[in-house]
């Protein structure tokens, strides 16, 4: 793989001795059910690729590559079949506004004969004492729009959420075990739930994954998997 320097692995803070913040950050998550190995370029550094070990990193369906900082401005994000960086392995392309200071997901979402980009800005803020924040995101290409909340306080964090949309961060009580739940939108049937302790000062994003109408490939199972940014 051929790269150019420019993207360096996330170390610390975004900010200069001076308290300037000169670059942003981005990490990708690859959501495209049952997909292997993908590529993903940022202009002509590759976010899929550690300076640090020389190595290029695992992005196949589930995988989630860290924060890597990146210059502010208008970037180009391409996804490639793996080990195929030609116009005839693109597979999808956009482009992302960075600002300086501000930290970004790119997802790449939707089937593999239809893949897409989505992008969020990350509130990484430091949660309230005895606080962590959560956030939920559809990434499911067939699920119906979903709610997801806590089943015993009968408390929706999020409601109505088609798939690419995502809530914005909520703040939830650190240090005890929630039994959070997602719901069809309309009819509010049940469809997946799990127990999850937050930890204190933790930032955490829940994203659904899979196909809603799996038919027994347990690799592509409705579910979900979580981010810890």
């Amino acid at each position: 793989m051929i790269f150019a320097i420019g993207l360096v692995t996330l170390s610390g803070c975004l900010k200069d001795e001076d308290g300037v913040y000169h670059v942003s950050a981005v990490r990708a998550l690859n959501a495209v059910p049952g997909s292997e190995h993908l590529d993903i370029g940022l202009n002509e550094s590759w976010l899929n690729y550690d300076l640090q070990t020389r190595e290029v990193e695992d992005f196949a369906y589930r995988d989630t590559l860290p924060y890597k900082q990146a210059w502010p401005g208008t970037r180009e994000v391409r996804v490639f079949e793996g080990g195929n960086i030609t116009s005839g392995g693109l597979l999808a392309k956009g482009n992302v506004q960075f600002t300086p200071g501000q930290f970004y997901s790119i997802y790449v979402v939707g089937l593999e004969d239809d893949i897409e980009l989505m992008v969020t800005e990350d509130d990484l803020s430091e949660p309230a004492a005895g606080k962590a924040k959560i956030r939920f995101i559809n990434l499911s290409p067939d699920a119906p729009a979903l709610d997801f909340g806590v089943e015993s306080a009968d408390t929706l964090i999020a409601s109505d959420i088609a798939f690419k949309e995502v809530k914005d961060f909520s703040a939830v009580d650190a240090g005890q075990t929630y039994v959070f739940s997602v719901f069809e939108h309309s009819g509010g049937a049940r469809v997946h739930s799990f127990k999850f302790k937050p930890e204190s000062g933790r930032i955490y994003t829940v994203w659904i994954r899979g196909m809603f109408d799996n038919e027994g490939n347990a690799e592509l199972d409705f579910g979900h998997d979580m981010i810890v940014h």
